[in-house]
């Protein structure tokens, strides 16, 4: 019986999915959230978790090597779609947030509370509330970009990697490679060797990717082979410094504000 993977089926993961399931597994569909409660109730051996719900899977889980998605300067894809400039989203506003992620929630919440305090943070609207703006990750907010090329789109788009990048100077890490601690040892090997061949084989798998990749989102190829170019997936020492100082900044954050956001 092959072990279940958690894939994430955005095209950011696409020259993972390009090399193939590791021996002896096999991929399950999951967006970013799905898979932290996947992984945390065995359903998935091995998962690209959310860094933003690391503490949620802590004691279930260990990282599998540097490998993972963050993104340096720019993300292309974790984007806010707004009515009035970033840092002006205060109590007053209302905004939509994804429900797939947990990094990118976060994230927006952290870089607002540190620039405007904790009094002053926007409120999730309801379902049929009117909204000042809107998170949105992965493949929707590629399309969304593309399709506001027409004068009724929202003024606004900020990518939060780059306001992250621009104020603390370190990239953002999103997502990690985790696998269950209880994982057989041959399956761990498998994942290790997987991951080792995606290293090798990185630059080959995500030209592979961008045609197909391009073709299911409707846009252009260049813009796809821009998008993986500024993707991180073979992680370095300052990859890894970013990560960190998000854990940092998260844990502080935590205290000073109370907002509901769980492990979604």
């Amino acid at each position: 019986m092959r072990q279940p993977i958690a894939m994430i089926p955005y095209t950011n993961m696409a020259p993972y999915r390009a090399l193939g399931a590791p021996d002896g597994c096999c991929f399950v569909s999951c967006v970013p959230a799905q898979s932290v409660h996947a992984i945390k109730a065995g359903e998935v051996t091995a998962a690209a978790v959310p860094v933003g719900a690391m503490d949620y899977v802590a004691g279930e889980v260990e990282p599998l090597g540097p490998f993972g998605i963050g993104a340096r300067e720019r993300s292309m894809s974790v984007l806010f779609f707004s009515n009035r400039p970033f840092y002006e989203m205060g109590a007053t506003s209302r905004i939509r947030v994804t429900e797939e992620s947990a990094s990118s929630v976060r994230l927006l919440f952290m870089l607002l509370e540190s620039r405007n305090g904790p009094d002053h943070l926007p409120h999730i609207a309801g379902p049929r509330d009117s909204i000042d703006g809107e998170l949105l990750i992965g493949d929707t907010a590629l399309k969304k970009v593309n399709q506001l090329r027409d004068p009724h789109g929202y003024p606004y788009i900020t990518d939060l990697a780059s306001e992250w990048y621009r104020s603390r100077g370190l990239p953002i890490v999103f997502a990690r490679w985790v696998v269950r601690k209880d994982a057989p040892s041959i399956i761990r090997s498998a994942l290790d060797r997987w991951l080792g061949e995606f290293k090798k084989r990185e630059h080959e798998l995500v030209e592979h990717a961008v045609p197909p990749s391009a073709a299911q989102l409707g846009v252009p190829e260049h813009y796809i082979r821009e998008y993986f170019r500024v993707i991180r997936r073979v992680l370095d020492k300052t990859d890894l410094a970013g990560q960190a100082a998000f854990f940092s900044e998260l844990e502080r954050f935590q205290k000073r504000c109370r907002l509901g956001l769980t492990s979604n």
